[in-house]
Parts: structure tokens; C-alpha cells; sequence
């Protein structure tokens, strides 16, 4: 009994009230902010007239599919450009300049000077094998009667990729040593990796492999 008056006489203390209820609506606030930003809940008015309007798509567009992963696979091209920016600048400027880099040891991977290119090649190579990888994900899908718009990450500044595609022109497809088989479809002409947890409803999905006729 002790204990429940000692809660009750902290609940009525105003200055209490007034200060978790100022905290709350912070929270609540900041919530708001990154839920707009990263959320998951696509349903949403708010956050899916702001991605409308970042995608340049009209009000008669829905969303019905969206990926809270973008600051991630925005910051994967960026680090991937960075390095890749500096691993050719590195490698032209040895070439023209005849510079050592790098001092060949028995210490070191690297027996000639000229195994350094070998190593900037496969640099290159993995970091434009991410890029890919990353080009294939649609951020966001939109539909309009039975026409769908997928919107894929920037590989450039100022450019995002879209691509139209109908409704029954999606189907599931394998590839031989493909690790994301259960994410593979074909979008009309284009293979993309989808991840069907993150459809609006299992139904939106399901729509598009149907042909109009249904």
C-alpha cells in the first residue's frame, strides 16, 4: 500500500507530468523524422508523399513497395566511388610520373612493381561488381492501374533509374550460381531483386505476376 502511494504522488507531481509528457512528444517527433526517412511502415500518407515527390511520380501513383535500406546502398556507391576514384588516381599517377609506390620486399604481396595495377584491376572489378549488385535493387515501386514503376538507387549524381514495366510481365527466374535465387524476377525486360516481405500487403505482390485478364 506504502509503495502504490508513493507511485500515485509521482504521477500527479506536475513538474513529472509536464517533463515525460515534453519527452514523449519529443520522441514521438523524432520518431516521426526517421520513420520518414527509414521506416517500415509503407502505408504511411506522409512518408509516401514525400518519396513521391523525391521520385518525381504524380498523386495517382501508390506505393506498394519500399526498402528501408537506401542510406545503405547510398553509402555503399559513394565509398565505392571514393576508392575507386582514388585507387585510379593513385595508378595514373605512377604510370605518368614512373613514381614507386611501393617497394617490392619479401614481405610483401607484391613481387613487381608492375603488381600493383594487377591489385587496382581487381579492386575495380570487385567495386564495380557491388555497383551492379546494387543497380538491380529497386528502392521503391509504384503502381497505377496495371502499369508499375520501379525506382532504383542513383549510380550518378542527379540520374535515378526508372523502369515501366505491366502487370503479368513479372515472373521468378534462376540463374546458374545465383546466391539471391528466391530474390531473382524478371521485371517486363529487366532482372531485379525483390524482397516480397517488403510489399505493401502479400496481395500487391502476388498482383503482378497475374495477367490483366484475371
Amino acid at each position: 500500500m506504502q509503495l502504490l502511494k508513493i507511485l500515485k504522488s509521482f504521477i500527479n507531481n506536475k513538474k513529472i507530468s509536464s517533463m515525460l509528457s515534453h519527452r514523449s512528444l519529443k520522441t514521438t517527433s523524432s520518431n516521426w523524422f526517421l520513420q520518414k526517412k527509414l521506416g517500415r511502415n509503407v502505408s504511411s500518407l506522409e512518408k509516401e508523399k514525400y518519396f513521391k515527390q523525391i521520385d518525381r511520380v504524380s498523386e495517382s501513383h501508390q506505393l506498394i513497395y519500399y526498402v528501408p535500406m537506401e542510406s545503405y546502398l547510398c553509402w555503399s556507391v559513394r565509398l565505392s566511388t571514393f576508392t575507386t576514384s582514388l585507387i585510379v588516381l593513385a595508378a595514373m599517377y605512377q604510370y605518368t610520373y614512373n613514381f614507386d609506390i611501393l617497394e617490392s620486399t619479401q614481405f610483401t604481396l607484391i613481387l613487381e612493381k608492375d603488381d600493383i595495377y594487377y591489385f587496382a584491376v581487381g579492386f575495380i572489378t570487385i567495386n564495380a561488381l557491388v555497383r551492379w549488385i546494387i543497380s538491380k535493387f529497386p528502392l521503391r515501386i509504384y503502381k497505377i492501374t496495371n502499369q508499375y514503376l520501379a525506382i532504383y538507387n542513383k549510380q550518378l549524381p542527379g540520374l535515378r533509374p526508372q523502369h515501366h514495366f505491366k502487370r503479368g510481365d513479372v515472373k521468378k527466374v534462376d540463374f546458374i550460381l545465383n546466391p539471391w535465387k528466391n530474390a531473382t524476377y524478371k521485371l517486363g525486360n529487366q532482372t531485379s531483386l525483390i524482397l516480397p516481405d517488403y510489399f505493401k500487403t502479400p496481395f500487391e505482390f502476388h498482383q503482378m505476376f497475374d495477367s490483366e485478364k484475371n
